[in-house]
């Protein structure tokens, strides 16, 4: 067994907090570039890199949503105009990543009308007042680049009455009054040894720096010239032309033959490996990862297996001891900005956490359903089969591979425009009866018949999903696997007629039909319409003069997009077999 040295790494300092007499603002840092050098480490350490994104990815999830949006249309809408997704996942990043994040609120007769992400390494904090309040920060969009004497952007802070004020996110941090950190700062000193480890072995690699040969001479010590010419012959055929892996050496000992040794530092490949596993693993600590799978990253050490439970606890644990705290603490910054419009929402996260890891035991209400699975419910589900057979694997395998995830339409710029139960009560006229002679494989570049263009030209998708997406232990198998899967697809995709399930079909049919029958008699399951707007970019939702685009409609019709008739959305659609006569049996 080979013995290895523990490595000690200093303990880490925390950083200087600096005030100069003669500057306004407070350095952070000994050299003022102490957010640089965290974003340094997270760019070039491998775990640190890996590991920030998986964890910003769960904090943010699908979105923010509210518990009480279909109540509150109007305030929904304002707060989807100001805060978009893409800048709360910017600042969900910065707020892990660098311990705080900022926001920029700008006013309009002392309404909020536009909010936004700004990069929080380029602020600085300002002096504080005799209260010790901080009243302002200074930008400077590269302070790596600040001399004396430039100028500098003052910009007040939020509550001040500006035009425009900075909103920062932060943690408290005993005596700290400036500045927050990250909470894996801890482990920082990992995060750059591994950045020191890759760049030492990429010189390795690239140039060649050290030598792994010893060729002696023991015959004598040649002229200057003539050890220069064997020295070439040598390195000439026992390397490449990226440089000398091998060092000649001469002698004046004739007693000794010429010899050729090895010079690597023994069990240099063990010495590497466990540098960077301890690196990784400390790492992991300083994250507070429970498992590293739920970052994304192979778990080499195996500490959980296959163990399907321990992997759930693991990721109960950390859902809650790690990203819930981001998640409120990014919540109450939208509420306190909204708040100043008179906007009071239930806001919540729609989570990522896979539907079978969700624990709603304890859950009572449907909103504290909702927060635990992410997803929007309508009622609690029991899809029980009453000892019949359903072909639930069958069933779910002639579907599984249709439809879109809704992140493929959301990255085609595809906005969620309108999510309603269907009613076909309120349908108007569109087409004709649609034609379901073919159905093409589901992808969202593949179009519906009841996909088009309103009036002004933007293009539009209607979609379908199965509603709610939400399970319970006795949940017929089929349901368990579409809830999971959580597609949306094209009518064409779900209206037609399935092999298999004989027990559920009706008297004397031989297929089956999922828009209709969903799950088949005593499923709580519908069918849901999810319309989607193409974004044109030309609507800019944070001018309050400007037309309103569709998202922010609660009747769509009145931009032109019309809804599907009675007879392309039978009644039976919205309504669960359940709460249909006979409780949805056909037999």
């Amino acid at each position: 067994m080979n013995s290895l040295e523990v490595i000690q790494l200093e303990a880490y300092q925390t950083p200087e907090v600096i005030e100069d007499a003669k500057k306004d603002f407070v350095a952070f840092g000994s050299d003022n570039l102490f957010y640089d050098q965290l974003i340094d480490v997270y760019l070039n350490s491998p775990t640190s890199h890996s590991t920030i994104t998986g964890i910003v990815n769960q904090i943010v999830g699908k979105g923010l949503h509210a518990h009480n949006a279909s109540r509150k249309p109007d305030e929904f809408a304002q707060f989807r105009s100001l805060f978009k997704a893409k800048d709360l996942k910017k600042i969900a990043l910065d707020y892990k990543l660098l311990g705080e994040a900022a926001i920029q609120v700008s006013y309009l007769q002392k309404k909020v009308v536009k909010v936004s992400h700004f990069n929080r390494e380029t602020l600085r904090a300002e002096k504080c007042d005799d209260k010790g309040a901080i009243n302002a920060y200074y930008y400077h969009p590269k302070w790596k680049d600040y001399k004396d004497g430039d100028k500098l952007t003052r910009i007040p802070v939020f509550g001040s009455g500006a035009k425009n004020e900075i909103y920062i996110i932060r943690r408290h941090i005993p005596s700290m009054h400036y500045y927050s950190v990250p909470d894996y700062i801890g482990s920082l000193n990992y995060g750059k040894l591994e950045c020191s480890i890759s760049e030492f072995l990429v010189n390795e690699v690239e140039n060649s720096f050290s030598g792994s040969k010893l060729v002696s001479f023991a015959n004598g010590s040649p002229s200057v010239e003539g050890m220069k010419k064997i020295k070439q012959e040598i390195t000439d055929k026992l390397t490449g032309v990226h440089g000398e892996k091998v060092i000649v050496s001469f002698s004046d000992s004739v007693e000794n033959k010429t010899t050729i040794e090895d010079i690597n530092p023994p069990n240099s490949a063990e010495v590497y490996q466990y540098i960077s596993e301890e690196c990784s693993r400390k790492l992991m600590i300083g994250h507070r990862i429970t498992s590293p799978l739920l970052v994304g990253i192979r778990d080499t050490g195996n500490s959980l297996g296959n163990n399907a439970e321990e992997i759930q606890n693991a990721h109960n644990l950390f859902e809650n001891l790690v990203i819930k705290p981001y998640q409120n603490d990014i919540i109450d910054a939208v509420d306190d900005i909204l708040g100043v419009n008179g906007i009071s929402l239930d806001l919540y996260v729609q989570t990522l956490t896979p539907i079978e890891f969700t624990n709603t035991e304890n859950a009572v209400t449907k909103e504290q359903v909702e927060e635990e699975t992410g997803q929007q419910l309508s009622s609690q589900i029991c899809c029980s089969s009453d000892g019949h057979d359903f072909d639930d694997q069958h069933m779910f395998d002639q579907i599984s591979d249709l439809g879109d995830n809704e992140k493929t339409l959301f990255d085609l710029n595809y906005e969620l425009v309108d999510d309603r139960e269907v009613d076909y009560a309120q349908e108007e006229d569109l087409d004709q009866q649609l034609s379901l002679a073919s159905v093409p494989r589901g992808r969202a570049d593949v179009k519906s018949k009841l996909d088009g263009e309103t009036e002004s030209g933007q293009k539009y998708l209607v979609r379908y999903q199965y509603n709610p997406l939400s399970v319970q232990p006795n949940s017929r198998e089929f349901c368990k696997l579409m809830v999971k899967a959580a597609r949306v697809y094209r009518k064409e995709d779900v209206d037609r007629e399935f092999r298999g399930n004989i027990d559920f079909n009706a008297k004397g049919a031989s297929s089956y039909n999922l828009f209709l029958y969903v799950g088949g008699k005593y499923c709580k399951h519908s069918w849901r319409r999810k319309t989607y707007l193409l974004s044109d970019g030309k609507i800019d939702p944070n001018n309050p003069n400007a037309k309103k685009s569709l998202i922010y409609k609660t009747e769509i019709q009145k931009e032109g997009i019309p809804t599907p008739t009675a007879d392309q959305e039978p009644a039976e659609v919205s309504v669960a077999p359940n709460n249909r006569p006979n409780r949805g049996a056909k037999n």
